[in-house]
């Protein structure tokens, strides 16, 4: 099977996402825009004036949708990092079966975070810019250390691995359709993905993941 043939449509991705939101609405309830200052006091009053915190950037469902989207920029990155590995020579003779994943893996994950950032600014909100997450730097690194094209592999192991579950149990928190429908479209494809990896590792499938695997919570999301 080719890796054209299993790829999502990014009208589909796109268009259940921002479908969703604009019918459901929620993401926009969940706007963190801050109230309207009060009236000032009389004049002469001496009651002396506050300062408040600035609130977060996205909250509520908002903060899921833009936690995935940076996790997916990020997914997409460390992708184009691998193929940029597997042609510089220095991992030695990279299958082109492997480049030819790590290509499609990569594109995918383009393609959904363009889809939950298309959540965010439906919403009014804007799109994650970057790879704001508090994992960039370990998950950088660790592609850094890679010395064979199966050490790629394992690293395409994690991210799908960390992507789904990450997908997933934000999807059990989304109270917007639009969120949920997206949700329920990318994880399907990161198992597919962290299954075909697997596949060309000569693993089996189903096999628990390490640390890097694991789901990220709305901490891990920076802005």
């Amino acid at each position: 099977m080719t890796l054209s043939s299993s790829r999502p449509s990014r009208r589909l991705v796109l268009g259940w996402g921002a479908a969703g939101l604009l019918g459901a609405g929620a993401l926009a309830a969940c706007s963190d825009e801050p109230p309207a200052a009060p009236a000032g006091p009389a004049s002469g009053s001496t009651t002396p004036s506050t300062t408040t915190s600035a609130r977060p950037a996205y909250v509520g469902d908002q903060r899921g949708v833009a936690l995935c989207a940076a996790l997916a920029s990020l997914a997409a990155s460390l992708y184009s990092g691998a193929v940029t590995a597997a042609g510089d020579g220095r991992l030695g003779q990279v299958p082109g079966v492997v480049t030819a994943f790590l290509s499609g893996a990569g594109a995918q994950h383009t393609e959904h975070a363009a889809a939950w950032n298309a959540l965010l600014t439906a919403a009014g909100r804007p799109a994650v810019s970057g790879t704001p997450l508090s994992v960039e730097t370990e998950r950088r690194a660790t592609l850094g250390r890679a010395a064979a094209p199966t050490d790629l592999l394992a690293v395409a192991v994690d991210i799908e691995a960390s992507v789904g579950a990450t997908v997933l149990a934000r999807a059990g928190e989304f109270t917007d359709a639009g969120a949920a429908a997206l949700a329920a479209t990318v994880a399907p494809v990161a198992a597919m993905h962290g299954a075909t990896a697997a596949f060309l590792l000569g693993r089996p499938t189903g096999v628990a993941p390490g640390p890097a695997g694991a789901a990220l919570g709305p901490d891990a999301l920076l802005v």
